[in-house]
């Protein structure tokens, strides 16, 4: 005898009942997540880190090992744009390209695209279609 039931397609209304309402749990289990790693790892991890650093610091090193590992210092920079104008202006006046992270403006790119116009030389353009789902207000 055959178990299996065949149900009748579901209605697009209620796909996109059941595809919100998939989303909600999907978002309130990541936020859950997250609140529990934040509380039972990443809080007591930063604070080792810190005294790891103030021994590291204190001791003059920039490295020390333990028997299940290696603690190190560890640099990291961040490089912003406080006046976009005046960094231009540097780099072309000085010719200093090295300075400059050349890349596609999408929103550009996409404006030729809609004019009819053919991509710039060495550009990879891709575009799909992806539904999307909103919640009635």
């Amino acid at each position: 005898m055959n178990e299996h039931v065949t149900q009748a397609p579901a209605k697009p209304a209620e796909l996109i009942e059941e595809y919100i309402a998939l989303r909600d749990r999907r978002d309130e289990a990541e936020s859950a997540f997250k609140d529990w790693v934040r509380t039972n790892a990443l809080d007591r991890m930063e604070e080792i880190e810190n005294q790891l650093l103030d021994v590291l610091n204190q001791m003059g090193v920039d490295s020390i090992a333990g028997k299940s590992g290696t603690a190190y210092k560890n640099l990291t920079t961040s490089v912003t744009t406080a006046d976009p104008r005046e960094f231009r202006r540097h780099v072309i006046g000085e010719e200093n390209w090295d300075l400059a992270d050349w890349r596609p403006n999408k929103t550009a790119v996409n404006e030729l695209v809609a004019r009819g116009e053919p991509l710039p030389p060495g550009i990879n353009r891709t575009a799909t279609f992806k539904v999307g789902i909103r919640r009635k207000t």
